[in-house]
């Protein structure tokens, strides 16, 4: 096909012909090379010219800047070096061998690898040439290099499933790299440089380097943890995720969280790691602050409650003090009934006071760890039935109905310190109680739960919590506004129940339907019953024998008094006296003389010790043997007895008290 003619007076085509190249003049020749340089040298393209046998070398175009500052250097890097160090690692053999074919053989190359710059960014290259000899019959080559990134990167990486995710985190500004296991190499993108505060040019390009550079910058005390997860990621399969110091280049400390996936060929040899970079600094003194804070809060709690229980301990003395002289003044029989009302108005406001000071002692001990539960192996259902019977009572004062339903567990054995379960299950039954409305019910009962825990639940018919107080129950002196009401209470029991049953291992919580009532609930894990349970054999018991005496009880509970009326209905020769309170006792004691005095240790005004105190001091009390029942202290007393003693520790105490007053005797 012959060339088309322009039209008259057109300009001639400035771009000449191979034919035509041999006529033109040395000013049109180098006009025409301006021409081709500019149409090479376009702004992702580059040139490049390269002489096996001297090793003369010459690069032009902005495509080699990218890599290196100076265009020599980026070229040696890229194709003529021995070991191509900007050349991706699986690519280099390739353009190793089309280097070698070419300088041998001569012909054409053309081929696409990937690169790195100095910050680690990815690039795909095209690289093409042609040989030619010169007039002295030497091999030489020239081509041409062009940026392929955003052309060929894409399709690779969608063949890549384990680089494409990490694409989209460099987008979220962490940081990128890939270690090249069989090069001991470690390229590392511009965000990861940028946690050390480099930018763009500012780091060498070499691999190697930059994996010497990282490590240098590592805490020597970090450096074995971040090697050892490396080591058990390759060997062991273990996830890759360690977090480590490195030294800022400012001088600071930042910390990393480095993970990652190794790459293993199709014998199951480890070829590369590909993973991810995260600055966690922020978080990590986060961390940092907020473990500060919990010291400090911690430490502040237990100055808090060191002050409330040393306060607690302080004004129980004076409180008891104020309570038992105003009780001995009210036996005044010259009082007339106005100034009676008064008195029974102060003690009535020091007894509700001194609760509220015994269960800010209790929640101070718990807080400071001074109560310490002691975990034994209980039937909570006989527990709870004692429980019941110390609140009958004041069900029957209320007019509620107190209903308990173990449903066959009473043979179920939990871990939990008995004394504690009683004053948790106390706590919550006698505010189901005292907050019911009248003519209600509250009906406790056993059911089992998942995982072999038992649940010990107790419903009432009051008119329930609302939903958005439902954040403040467990928060101790807040009592949900019933301190407008007429029902007295200080608002720490659900507090010193939650306490309680976390200490021992158990768990709490409630459902509340506003107007219709709730549901407060324990769970504790069951347990095989003791071995020596196991091994008891049925068999009849020896009968108990209770000494003749005369006893004093001290108990200002109505239940307590009716239960040892009842134990003792078989046994004539006992004689039983009541006191409700321990001014009254001293009193009886002064006058009946009794053998012994069982003195509940619950009893408000005068503490046990104290009053123990008093009779030994008068000649007419001082022979009297003083019992304790419930927790005390040993101080002053001649014995104790647990809250729910049965008739053969009754016995023994009693002939034992018996005993040494007949050594003691005159």
């Amino acid at each position: 096909m012959s060339e088309q003619q322009p039209p008259k007076g057109s300009p001639p085509l400035q771009l000449a012909s191979p034919d035509e190249l041999r006529g033109l003049e040395p000013e049109q020749l180098a006009r025409q090379a301006v021409y081709l340089q500019s149409l090479l040298l376009d702004v992702d393209c580059g040139l490049w010219e390269w002489h096996p046998h001297s090793g003369r070398q010459r690069a032009q175009g902005p495509v080699w800047s990218i890599f290196s500052k100076t265009l020599d250097s980026a070229l040696c890097g890229l194709w003529t070096s021995e070991d191509l160090p900007l050349v991706h690692s699986d690519d280099r053999e390739k353009l190793l061998a089309l280097r070698q074919r070419l300088a041998g053989q001569g012909g054409c190359i053309d081929a696409a690898f990937r690169a790195y710059d100095g910050a680690g960014q990815l690039y795909w290259l095209r690289l093409w040439g042609r040989a030619f000899k010169s007039d002295t019959g030497e091999l030489f080559a020239i081509g041409g290099c062009a940026d392929y990134s955003e052309a060929l990167s894409v399709p690779y990486l969608s063949n890549l499933p384990g680089e494409w995710p990490l694409q989209a985190l460099a987008g979220i500004g962490d940081g990128l790299w890939e270690w090249d296991l069989r090069a001991e190499e470690i390229v590392l993108d511009r965000a990861c440089w940028a946690m050390l505060g480099y930018e763009r040019g500012q780091v060498d390009a070499n691999a190697r380097t930059a994996l010497s550079l990282w490590k240098s910058r590592v805490l020597p005390e970090d450096l074995p943890r971040l090697e050892q997860a490396f080591t058990d990621h390759l060997a062991e399969q273990l996830p890759l995720d360690v977090e480590f110091r490195l030294w800022h280049r400012d001088g600071g400390i930042v910390w990393m969280r480095c993970r990652g996936q190794v790459q293993r060929n199709s014998w199951g040899e480890p070829l590369r790691v590909l993973g991810v970079m995260q600055d966690i600094t922020a978080s990590r003194e986060a961390l940092a602050r907020a473990e500060c804070e919990l010291t400090q809060l911690q430490r502040e709690n237990k100055n808090r409650a060191n002050l409330l229980f040393g306060l607690s301990h302080e004004l129980r003395t004076p409180l008891n003090a104020i309570l038992g002289y105003s009780q001995m003044i009210e036996l005044d029989q010259s009082l007339n009934p106005d100034q009676r009302q008064r008195l029974g108005e102060i003690r009535r406001a020091g007894q509700h006071l001194l609760h509220l000071v015994g269960d800010v002692l209790e929640l101070a001990r718990i807080d400071s760890f001074r109560l310490a539960p002691s975990m034994e192996p209980i039937q909570p259902a006989s527990l709870v039935a004692e429980c019941k019977r110390l609140l009958e009572p004041l069900a029957e004062t209320r007019r509620v109905s107190l209903i308990f339903e173990p449903l066959g567990w009473e043979s179920a054995y939990i871990s939990a310190d008995p004394v504690r379960f009683k004053q948790v299950v106390l706590n919550l039954a006698g505010n189901a109680v005292k907050y019911n409305r009248e003519n209600g019910r509250v009906v406790i009962n056993f059911a089992p739960q998942a995982e072999g825990w038992l649940r010990l639940s107790i419903l009432d018919t009051g008119r329930g919590i609302p939903e958005d107080r439902r954040a403040e129950v467990f928060e101790p002196f807040n009592r949900l506004g019933a301190e407008k009401g007429h029902i007295e209470g200080t608002g720490v029991g659900l507090a010193i129940a939650k306490r309680l049953t976390e200490a021992m291992g158990g768990r709490i919580d409630f459902d509340s339907h506003e107007g219709q009532g709730s549901i407060f609930w324990i769970e504790f894990p069951l347990i095989d019953p003791p071995a020596e349970v196991m091994q008891l054999t049925a068999g009849p018991s020896d009968p108990v024998e209770l000494p003749s005496c005369h006893i004093l009880h001290v108990d200002s509970r109505p239940s307590s008094v009716a239960r040892l009326k009842a134990m003792l209905a078989g046994f004539p020769q006992v004689r039983l006296l009541v006191a409700a309170d321990a001014v009254e006792a001293i009193f009886t004691a002064r006058t009946q003389c009794p053998d012994i005095m069982l003195f509940d240790a619950s009893v408000p005004g005068i503490s046990a010790a104290d009053t123990a105190r008093i009779l030994k001091a008068d000649p007419v009390t001082a022979s009297i043997r003083f019992v304790v029942v419930g927790e005390y202290s040993g101080e002053s007393c001649d014995a104790g007895l647990p809250d729910s003693y049965d008739l053969a520790q009754l016995s023994r105490v009693l002939s034992k008290c018996l005993a040494d007053a007949m050594k003691t005797a005159p």
